[in-house]
């Protein structure tokens, strides 16, 4: 017999004009659940996007296991490739000083909070 919380999904998803916000509902993203939270919600996610953004809410996360790092770098290329962009946001201090160390603070657009990460993040044209 499961339990209610195993049925909960692992994110919630809402649309804001051409924004697509992401709030992982975990606070440790890893395991079956991170697999679940990419595979079945994300991914199908950004390759809907055309064009649009998705940002994804880290508000409630302490932990995000290494596994969900190359995950997260996978999402980000089928977002490239879906022509839209994405932007991570309420990242807790250590979640980010990991993405510092592995260098992929250079690789993800990383806002202080929502209303940043929507309003500040357009595409823009290569140059």
């Amino acid at each position: 017999m499961s339990t209610p919380h195993a049925e909960l999904p692992p994110v919630e998803i809402r649309r804001l004009g051409s924004v697509t916000v992401a709030t992982l509902l975990d606070k440790r993203v890893l395991g079956a659940r991170a697999t679940a939270l990419f595979e079945d919600h994300l991914m199908p996610e950004a390759d809907a996007l055309a064009g649009d953004g998705l940002v994804i809410d880290f508000s409630r996360v302490t932990y995000f296991g290494s596994d969900s790092f190359g995950r997260l770098v996978l999402l980000a290329g089928r977002v490239d490739r879906s022509g839209g962009w994405l932007t991570l946001c309420h990242v807790d201090g250590k979640i980010r000083e990991v993405f510092r160390v592995t260098r992929l603070d250079t690789r993800f657009d990383i806002a202080d909070d929502l209303a940043t990460a929507i309003g500040s993040n357009r595409p823009t044209e290569p140059g």
